[in-house]
């Protein structure tokens, strides 16, 4: 008799798909328990939360859920869930009860902010039951399970490639309130810096060697030129190497990728009103509402707003932003569940990039005639942009072992931007010219999913079949001139912004560029259990590139292979893998007006090691070394027959090869810890003569980072702590010459805090010992010097 409701759902998912923005955003889920809503049910206190079902699998509603000892209860909603928030640290027995079931008990230890989830399934009264002994996990840094890095739900000990997860906790600890401060906690991360592109300003790190913008939001693409607000942003997932097989080339580099993972709706009132200020005019403040919109708990609503005011660490620029991140879940039945997500943007900040020219002497930052205090800028010039994305996503299940998921992004972005290029002349002379570029970015994304596992004997079969489509637009105008050279001499000298106003009208643009270009692609991954223990994957990408400007298409293929062998079982884990990235490569006019067609870009990668979770999950450890090798690098040689004459051939090479090391761990109750290592040896093996063997701009040997925290549990100064931690960068250069160092450098942060249920009062001093340092990719930017961030939030 389900069986025509079922037909109906399906139609309904179907349908949903074509009105994308009516219905839909990124799934959530349970990385310890089957899907369940919830999943939903994010908090800010101890909370626990769970299902309730008979021996048949059907959901008991108006069971009765009580805390003994407590006063706290409630009873199980229409499709058998609960949720009790609000439970004080200790050791209770949680009971459910129903006329006609046994009474189940099953006994919890809650310390902490506490995310417990219990299930319980209640068998006729002349059944037996046994009771059951739970332990909240502590080590709240240490949360890996995430069905959007395999597309697929394998844990972490399964999936052969390695990444990493900034947690809430991570970002709470550290008083975090922009993105460039979260990635300081990812494993080899470096030169972290908003970075120039095409009239945006993005946010772009160096992983495993390779420049990496921050694109990608709950598996989905998002505006690469634009960076965005962290209030909604629940971990950041730090995916390493290449990786277009299931991603794409347009969102990862053949370092890796970055995926924010954002807030859900939950299915009780909730809120959290949050404050900053601090050193250099910070005031910051932020929102976080949650309600149930209907008495059912079936529909979900949740808004995250902020407001961020900070001048410059430096005598001129500013940056004010704010945001709106409104999103909707809808439990249409047991089967189906909607999801819509969006983001209004806007942000107001200063452009200023440093670049040297061969006249200057000094081999590094160290050598030039340059006062951290002056930014050489204006309080006027400064780029905007205004963004609205919507995310969407429909998932059904279509039956107890296959699911489809239907995902819609789109993104827009309004730039107008005003960079300033600030260029050493000499050891103190500066070139300042203002490059004015009025921008659009618009781009689409539609995937679908469908996720399923066979069994066959004692192997189980994961599967993933995806199709995706990726369409982006962009249109810009270009205007530079130069402005004047300032010196050491006279280190405030303003720019005057009506006579810039007035120069920039008297030039035309030296550049008006458009593109429109198009991707379809389709995808499998297929996961094989053997006995337990022995897991391979074998996954493809077929790639279709259009790029409509040049009427140039092209066809590529990415393959993914990898194993894990979990040596304990759900302890140790050894792993390898075998992945491809690749990049389109555009046609471009030569000397003679001949049109050149280039191959794919490609790079594979090879990477082995190991990944450990031991002592119930107080100590997590990761280690791998990788080997990546790049080829088909369009690159330029001197023509034989003409002096001065440069001819570009597709046959460079590049090889970036290295170890990544990763410790999470929780020694004892209210002890956290996380810690990273990585090495990178990055060469261009085939390249222009000048740069061949040379390290590639912007990548150092060695980077490291640490951070801990301690909280008293009990006694006197309970909910008390503290925390310290930094970060390392070894040099890089600021050249592919290699001519030219960026210093090393190591900065220190701490914090002090007091944590209750309602309430959190925090300090935090970074850059303790007031280290003047800079990060590049390719262009400079001087770094924040010593500053303070005071925080007062309120949970309610």
């Amino acid at each position: 008799m389900k069986f025509p409701q079922h037909i109906k759902e399906l139609h309904l998912t179907l349908t949903c798909t074509l009105l994308a923005l009516v219905l839909t955003t990124p799934q959530f889920s349970n990385a310890t328990t089957q899907k369940t809503s919830t999943s939903f049910r994010k908090h800010l206190t101890n909370s626990v939360s769970g299902h309730v079902t008979d021996s048949y699998g059907n959901p008991v509603v108006q069971a009765n859920i009580s805390i003994e000892g407590t006063a706290l209860g409630t009873t199980t909603d229409a499709k058998g869930y609960f949720f009790i928030s609000g439970v004080p640290d200790g050791t209770y027995s949680l009971k459910v009860a129903y006329v006609g079931l046994e009474t189940q008990t099953k006994k919890m230890i809650v310390t902490d902010n506490t995310e417990l989830v219990l299930n319980f399934t209640l068998k006729e009264q002349n059944e037996v039951l046994n009771e059951v002994v739970v332990e909240a996990n502590q080590n709240k840094y240490s949360k890996k399970e995430s069905k959007m890095v395999s597309r697929m739900p394998i844990t972490y000990m399964q999936n052969p490639q390695v990444y990493s997860v900034i947690t809430k906790q991570v970002l709470v600890d550290q008083m975090v309130a922009d993105v460039n401060s979260a990635l300081q906690s990812a494993p080899g991360a470096s030169n972290i810096v908003g970075s120039v592109g095409s009239g945006g300003v993005g946010l772009s790190l160096y992983l495993r060697g390779f420049s990496t913008s921050v694109n990608m939001r709950n598996g989905m693409a998002t505006n690469f030129v634009t960076t965005a607000d962290m209030a909604n942003v629940e971990s950041l997932e730090i995916i390493k190497g290449p990786s277009a097989t299931l991603f794409g080339s347009t969102l990862t580099s053949y370092g890796g990728l970055v995926n924010k993972v954002t807030k859900k709706p939950f299915s009780t009132m909730k809120g959290e009103v949050a404050y900053y200020l601090g050193s250099f005019g910070l005031s910051r403040i932020t929102a976080d509402l949650n309600a149930p919109l209907n008495e059912e708990k079936t529909v979900l609503f949740r808004i995250n707003a902020a407001k961020h005011n900070e001048k410059s660490f430096q005598n001129y620029g500013h940056q004010k932003n704010y945001a709106v991140m409104p999103s909707l879940t809808y439990l249409a039945s047991d089967r189906l569940t909607l999801n819509i997500e969006a983001e209004l943007y806007h942000t107001n900040r200063p452009s200023n990039y440093f670049g040297i020219s061969s006249g200057v002497t000094a081999t590094s930052f160290d050598g030039l005639d340059y006062d951290f205090d002056y930014s050489y800028g204006s309080d006027q010039l400064q780029s905007e942009a205004d963004v609205f994305n919507v995310f969407a996503q429909a998932e059904y299940k279509l039956s107890d072992n296959w699911t489809s998921q239907t995902n819609i992004s789109t993104a827009n972005t309004d730039n107008s931007a005003n960079y300033l290029f600030l260029t050493f002349l000499d050891n103190s002379q500066v070139r300042r010219m203002p490059m004015n570029i009025e921008s659009n970015f618009n781009s689409t994304q539609v995937q679908q999913n469908f996720t399923g596992t066979m069994n066959f004997g004692n192997v189980e079969n994961k599967l993933l079949v995806g199709l995706d489509y990726f369409y982006l637009t962009t249109k810009d105008k270009r205007t530079r001139f130069v402005y004047d050279i300032i010196t050491p001499d006279d280190p405030e000298v303003d720019i005057n912004y009506q006579s810039y106003l007035a120069t920039l009208g008297e030039n035309d643009p030296y550049a008006s560029v458009k593109r429109e270009q198009e991707t379809y692609s389709a995808y499998f991954s297929d996961v094989l259990t053997i006995a337990d223990r022995l897991n391979i994957m074998a996954a493809l990408r077929v790639d279709h590139f259009i790029d409509k400007t040049t009427d140039f298409d092209q066809t590529s293929l990415s393959p993914k292979f990898g194993a894990t062998y979990e040596i304990i079982k759900d302890e140790l884990t050894a792993f390898g893998n075998f992945m491809d990235g690749f990049s389109n490569v555009t046609p471009e006019e030569t000397a003679n007006n001949s049109t050149q067609t280039y191959k794919p870009e490609h790079a594979t990668q090879w990477e082995g090691g190991i990944k450990a979770d031991l002592f119930d999950n107080k100590l997590s450890f990761t280690a791998s070394y990788y080997d990546i090798k790049v080829r088909n690098i369009v690159r330029s040689v001197p023509d034989a027959n003409n002096i001065g004459v440069y001819n570009a051939v597709q046959d460079g090479t590049r090889n970036s090869k290295g170890v990544d090391l990763e410790v999470i761990a929780n020694p004892i109750a209210g002890w956290n810890i996380i810690a990273g290592y990585g090495y990178n040896e990055s060469r261009y093996t085939k390249a222009d003569e000048n740069v061949e063997g040379n390290r590639p701009y912007s990548t150092p040997y060695n980077v490291a980072n640490f951070w801990t925290t301690y909280k008293f549990m009990s006694g006197n100064l309970e909910g008390f702590g503290i925390g310290l931690g930094g970060n390392y960068v070894g040099d890089s250069y600021l050249d592919d010459a290699n001519t030219f160092t960026i210093p090393e450098h190591t900065v220190v942060n701490g914090t002090v805090f007091f944590e209750k249920p309602k309430y959190r009062i925090g300090f935090k001093l970074n850059n303790i010992g007031n280290t003047e340092y800079w990060a590049a990719n390719y262009w400079a930017q001087p770094q924040k010097t010593r500053n303070f961030v005071v925080n007062f939030t309120y949970k309610f």
